[in-house]
């Protein structure tokens, strides 16, 4: 493919533009919005699809300037979890946009992620309280680790507390994930 020309691919729904801008570098472009694509008569002959996205991708820009200055993103080598962080950046700032929109407020994006953040975290706190009565010692004991107290484990430290008897059980002792001692029934 010699070098400023292009090839256009057609379906139904869309077209594929491939365009060779440098030696080794083709461009590829699939666009729904393109039916038929002209070709400038310059030096270069940019076809329609790559001025239109040139002239057009500074929202990919700014979304991401957005996504940098307020992000979830921690330090990760895992590129799934990174992926995520991204769609919950992304998806926060769509909220704000959808928010402001339909309301009419001019609240900023800062106070708006700070209350969508309390109000998640309201609604899991209220899940948690709901979904069980068990105490908050039977949850954890806020890190302090203590001896194991079923009485026949060399005395294991552990920070969990069995479900029914609420006394502090190591992972040897338990039955199952929910730390339920084996000295109680089920």
């Amino acid at each position: 493919m010699p070098l400023f020309s292009s090839n256009l691919y057609k379906s139904d729904n869309c077209t594929l533009t491939v365009y060779k801008s440098k030696p080794k570098i083709k461009v590829l472009l699939l666009s729904t919005k393109h039916r038929n694509i002209q070709i400038e008569n310059n030096r270069k002959c940019v076809p329609e699809t790559i001025t239109f996205y040139n002239k057009t991708k500074f929202g990919v820009d700014v979304a991401d300037q957005m996504a940098r200055k307020y992000s979830v993103k921690a330090g990760c080598f895992r590129w799934p979890l990174q992926v995520f962080y991204n769609i919950l950046d992304l998806a926060a700032i769509n909220a704000w946009i959808l928010y402001k929109e339909c309301t009419g407020s001019k609240i900023s994006r800062k106070e708006f992620i700070f209350s969508l953040a309390d109000e998640l975290a309201g609604k899991n706190k209220e899940n948690v309280r709901h979904s069980s009565d068990v105490s908050d010692r039977s949850l954890s004991t806020s890190g302090v680790r203590k001896s194991c107290q079923v009485g026949y484990c060399n005395k294991n430290r552990s920070s969990n507390c069995c479900m029914y008897c609420k006394n502090i059980v190591c992972g040897k002792c338990t039955k199952e994930i929910q730390y339920v001692c084996k000295k109680c029934p089920r």
